[in-house]
């Protein structure tokens, strides 16, 4: 059976509230819930004394039960509480879920007439099951991976929560997330990033050569290479010898402020006599004549302005940038 990841969306989802649930003790319903496209929910309600009552609506013989088997009265009405949500469920209410690393959510299947009758005991004699509309998603409506590196902790904290379901006090959080849209905070903060990148750019080709292969030699630094030679001191070809002590990679970075594709293509030719380097770096901020340069050789990386300008964001050199060039 295909996973929700291979249906096509449908529009923006609006639900009326937001539950997290636990499939199954220790995520043994996980694998199951997610092909085949459904919740599994247990509590006992698949039992013939317990089911009759959840689809009738009889949720005060369900928690007198709970009651009855020793539970404290405020854990048998929760129980009884989070039962009813899941039966009563009419498809207004947005589940979600965490496996492994990933965010999954789904809505049930809208029903005709009582949503309690749409429940049906499991096979295997272990807890009731209704359909996922389209199925579990791990994506957000433009496409992207829901996974924990990308949601607030205020989400993710919920994957340590011990019981079954809850209601998520992050709901509005949570519906944005998935329906792709940004919070206010962090559409101001793309925007003013994407100001200053440009501003990075544009102070870069204020600078003179030899600063500009100092800023990419601090760039490289940052992201864990680590410099074997002395910045445009090297060799002809080569400004920049670099080495990554956690994969012992060895490269060469050739800087240049200003190029055009007939310099690149130099360099790309004197590679093999350069000696034992895994790839070449070249880096520049500006193209003569107006363009850009481009290569299909895999042993050569590109960083041009756009890319070097987040680079320096990322390594926290904008204020060394501004200094050189003030």
């Amino acid at each position: 059976m295909k996973t929700s990841a291979t249906t096509p969306m449908r529009d923006k989802i609006h639900p009326s509230q937001v539950r997290y649930i636990k499939l199954g003790e220790g995520g043994k319903w996980e694998r199951e819930c997610l092909a085949k496209r459904v919740i599994r929910y247990g509590f006992g309600s698949e039992t013939p004394e317990r089911f009759p009552w959840c689809q009738e609506g009889e949720w005060a013989k369900l928690t007198d039960s709970f009651f009855q088997e020793g539970l404290r009265q405020g854990v048998a009405t929760r129980f009884s509480n989070e039962t009813q949500v899941f039966f009563e469920d009419d498809g207004a209410t947005l589940w979600i879920t965490f496996i492994g690393e990933r965010l999954w959510w789904g809505q049930l299947e809208p029903c005709r007439g009582d949503p309690r009758k749409a429940a049906q005991p499991h096979a295997d004699g272990d807890g009731v099951w209704r359909p996922v509309l389209d199925g579990w998603r791990s994506t957000d409506f433009n496409g992207d991976s829901l996974t924990k590196d990308r949601l607030s902790g205020a989400l993710t904290k919920l994957a340590l929560f011990r019981g079954t379901s809850c209601n998520v006090d992050v709901a509005d959080y949570v519906i944005r997330r998935i329906n792709g849209e940004k919070v206010p905070e962090v559409e101001r903060g793309i925007a003013a990033a994407e100001e200053m990148k440009a501003a990075v750019q544009g102070m870069m080709t204020l600078l003179v050569p030899h600063d500009f292969e100092t800023l990419v030699d601090l760039v490289f630094s940052t992201t864990g290479w680590r410099r074997q030679g002395i910045v445009g001191k090297t060799q002809k070809a080569l400004d920049l010898d670099i080495l990554l002590p956690s994969t012992g990679e060895r490269a060469f970075a050739q800087i240049k402020s200003r190029t055009n594709q007939a310099q690149l293509n130099s360099y790309i030719a004197e590679i093999d006599d350069l000696g034992p380097y895994d790839r070449m770096f070249f880096v520049y901020h500006s193209v003569r004549p107006k363009g850009d340069v481009h290569t299909d050789d895999e042993r050569v990386t590109l960083i041009g302005p756009e890319k070097l300008s987040e680079m320096v964001l990322d390594a926290g050199l904008v204020n060394w940038l501004i200094r050189k060039v003030s």
